[in-house]
């Protein structure tokens, strides 16, 4: 075997055999990941490292050490024969199989594992990796009592400094593992007997594509899917049902019958993105938009708030994954040319006080306030109005104003065939103006922008956060003014 079985590529047997053969033998072929995916992933080992403060003065088997994983496994067998006590990425290589835990701690002769999570809730994912990593250590370190996975606690408020001691929450899944021993036995072997075959196995596109995660391949197995009418453009149908048509060798949008007996296919959500492809035109329901229109109040302004949501509680009074407003953006007309007006919070003080005056102020001349999905803003007003209980009647104001430009879409009442299922802003922006164009931008989602925000916590120059500043202004300011000019363009339409 060329390479030992890794956490991740089990996980990926698991979910798919020829996700995992592939990941083995032709990962040359993986799709390229994400800037977002790279971020989240950052932000794991980031809180994988800090977690190592709960354990203080361990070893770092992977310090100035090459990406070499039975060098590791080597150093960590040294490191517990000569009585270290915490090593932070220990690592073990048994039976062909490898695990890189976070933490492996002593006390009182006995081995306990800790592995690290991002995140505020264990999930069923996160124990299955948890309890293959105690079945590899387990055959290398006899002494091993315990393996607890590490997340943050949704309870912990941040109180001056942070105490590490209550941030992180503990949970033993040793009694999972322990009744699982027979089931990875077997799982491995599988996993090793594929790769002996020697050829990709022959399994087809499905549901197990998402679960627990998207496929690294989706660009190789799901080539002949590419159709800009597949069936899977179709959107607000669960996979298991688009999966059934496709099993039905029912492949484009174009091939559904006219009249069928899927009660999924009937509802109007579906129909109205069936006939858009069907006719090639966008779908406008007059009436329907119509009295939409005529509960928009002039003056009226679009306004986008975004959030940064640190996993490690930043200001004082907050929690992990608190959304903290840091910006927001409106355009309104202006004897028809737009105007535009940005408020950019400075990481350096938690100042959501000036932040909400700000908002306050300025919205207040405008009768409605348009947004496109409003439940982002909706929660970060809410929780304003929780912070500061005497500008409660101020923020109520403000929301009662609030109209949201999705509406239309999500009640099919708009429906272009461009959009290919997808109901975002940044589907509509080409088909209302075709220099409407997020793909140009630096910071292109609010994950990224919640990412480039964070790195002001780190030293910049004042140039380099000037530049970031801007770019997120940017695309804040082209959320707001897509927002604006859909409204104009569904009220253009009657």
């Amino acid at each position: 075997m060329s390479s030992p079985i890794s956490k991740s590529a089990f996980i990926k047997s698991e979910q798919c055999l020829k996700h995992f053969y592939l990941y083995k033998k032709h990962p040359y072929l993986r799709d390229n990941l994400s800037k977002e995916k790279q971020l989240i992933f950052k932000r794991g080992n980031d809180i994988g490292l800090f977690a190592q403060q709960l354990f203080p003065n361990g070893i770092d088997v992977s310090i100035n050490e090459k990406r070499d994983q039975l060098q590791f496994a080597k150093k960590t067998k040294e490191l517990i024969d000569s009585g270290e006590t915490t090593i932070y990425e220990a690592t073990f290589i048994n039976d062909d199989l490898l695990v890189i835990v976070d933490i492996l701690h002593k006390e009182n002769d006995k081995w306990i594992a800790y592995e690290v999570k991002s995140s505020l809730k264990i999930t069923e994912t996160y124990v299955k990796d948890a309890c293959f990593q105690y079945y590899v250590i387990k055959n290398c370190l006899p002494n091993l009592v315990d393996f607890n996975l590490l997340t943050l606690n949704p309870k912990y408020t941040l109180d001056k400094k942070l105490d590490i001691q209550t941030l992180f929450k503990k949970t033993s899944i040793i009694n999972d593992a322990v009744k699982n021993t027979d089931y990875f036995l077997h799982k491995t072997h599988t996993a090793k007997f594929t790769l002996e075959q020697g050829k990709i196995p022959d399994i087809k596109i499905g549901t197990h594509c998402f679960q627990p995660y998207t496929c690294d391949f989706l660009g190789s197995c799901w080539k002949n899917t590419s159709n800009e009418n597949s069936i899977f453009t179709l959107g607000k149908l669960s996979k298991p049902t688009l999966f059934e048509l496709y099993n039905n060798n029912i492949k484009t949008i174009e091939e559904l019958p006219t009249i069928n007996d899927n009660e999924f296919l009937n509802k109007k959500e579906i129909q109205v993105q069936i006939e858009a492809v069907k006719k090639q035109t966008e779908q406008i329901n007059i009436a329907e938009i119509k009295t939409f229109v005529s509960t928009i109040q002039e003056p009226i302004c679009s306004l986008d708030i975004e959030v940064w949501m640190p996993a490690l509680p930043f200001y004082e009074g907050t929690k992990p994954f608190q959304q903290i407003p840091f910006l927001f953006s409106m355009v309104y007309k202006n004897k028809g040319v737009n105007e535009m007006y940005s408020y950019f919070k400075p990481i350096e003080n938690d100042n959501r006080l000036a932040f909400l005056e700000t908002i306050l102020d300025k919205t207040k001349s405008f009768n409605t306030i348009l947004m496109y999905d409003k439940s982002l803003e909706e929660s970060v007003l809410n929780q304003l109005a929780e912070l500061y209980p005497n500008y409660r009647n101020d923020i109520n104001v403000l929301k009662q104003k609030i109209v949201d430009v999705a509406e239309p879409v999500q009640k099919a009442n708009y429906y272009h065939p461009k959009m290919q299922g997808n109901f975002t802003l940044k589907s509509i922006a080409p088909i209302i103006n075709t220099e409407f164009d997020f793909n140009a931008l630096s910071i292109q989602s609010g994950i990224t922008a919640m990412y480039s925000y964070e790195s002001l916590s780190v030293e910049k120059t004042m140039f380099e956060a000037h530049e970031i500043e801007e770019q997120l202004i940017k695309y804040c300011e082209l959320d707001a003014l897509v927002t604006l000019e859909f409204y104009h363009y569904l009220a253009s339409k009657v």
